[in-house]
């Protein structure tokens, strides 16, 4: 019997992450851009809705599943959930991690993460650089979009944390699925590579960073791998795909 409703959560779960990536195949808000004279505090709100009902309706959409894009990601989220047990467990009680842990599982590492979009928006409104003020707005709204999928999506799964020992207990008011952290870090690592798509050193910096930043969610024992691994192909998707 355990055996067989380890089996229905596992087959639930898969099918939650097909519906949860969003985009994963092609533009979602059309192809013109908006411009940084077009952004403002007036349109912020406005973007971001559209932003949401784009990112939502994208797995009922034909055309995101005729992309390849779509089926790696789902089936690389799929395939993480066989890493929550013993991998999982052997990261986050291995203890040569600590240091990692100490700067990217920490608070300041959060904090900066929440004021980064708004410093930068900041910055380039001081320096009168249109390119680094629409980098700032772009960030915001993806940090935004970030947040509220992840909590959306936290919401429905109810899974409890690692701390429980309760590896596939969903439903259970928990909010442990999917990572918010990786979410977030992937959305903004990857707005930071296409608004900077000439400088390719930037990937570099920008990819490594939201790399250790979802590791230490795992290591620090604070999320299993599935929830790093989806959390971070949500995120991706939406700098990608849902942030023009």
């Amino acid at each position: 019997m355990h055996g067989k409703n380890r089996l229905t959560r596992l087959s639930f779960i898969l099918h939650l992450c097909l519906l949860i990536l969003p985009c994963s195949g092609a533009p979602l808000l059309g192809e013109e851009q908006v411009t940084e004279e077009e952004r403002g505090l007036a349109s912020f709100i406005p973007n971001v809705w559209e932003e949401e009902k784009a990112i939502w309706s994208a797995p009922f959409r034909k055309k995101t599943w005729k992309a390849t894009p779509a089926w790696i990601f789902s089936g690389a989220s799929a395939g993480s959930f066989f890493l929550d047990d013993g991998f999982s467990r052997s990261v986050r009680e291995n203890e040569s991690f600590a240091n990692l842990n100490s700067v990217f599982a920490s608070d300041a590492m959060e904090m900066v993460t929440w004021v980064y979009p708004v410093a930068a928006l900041a910055a380039g409104k001081i320096s009168g650089s249109s390119s680094f003020s629409e980098y700032g707005w772009k960030l915001s709204e993806g940090a935004l979009n970030a947040f509220i999928v992840a909590r959306a999506t936290k919401l429905a799964a109810g899974r409890e944390r690692p701390h429980t020992g309760r590896t596939y207990d969903f439903w259970g008011g928990g909010n442990s699925f999917p990572s918010g952290h990786s979410v977030i870090s992937w959305t903004m690592a990857e707005i930071t590579v296409r608004h900077y798509s000439d400088r390719k050193w930037v990937a570099w910096v920008a990819y490594p960073l939201a790399g250790l930043v979802s590791f230490s969610r795992i290591s620090s024992g604070n999320h299993y791998a599935s929830d790093v691994v989806t959390g971070s192909l949500i995120g991706f998707s939406i700098g990608h795909w849902a942030i023009k």
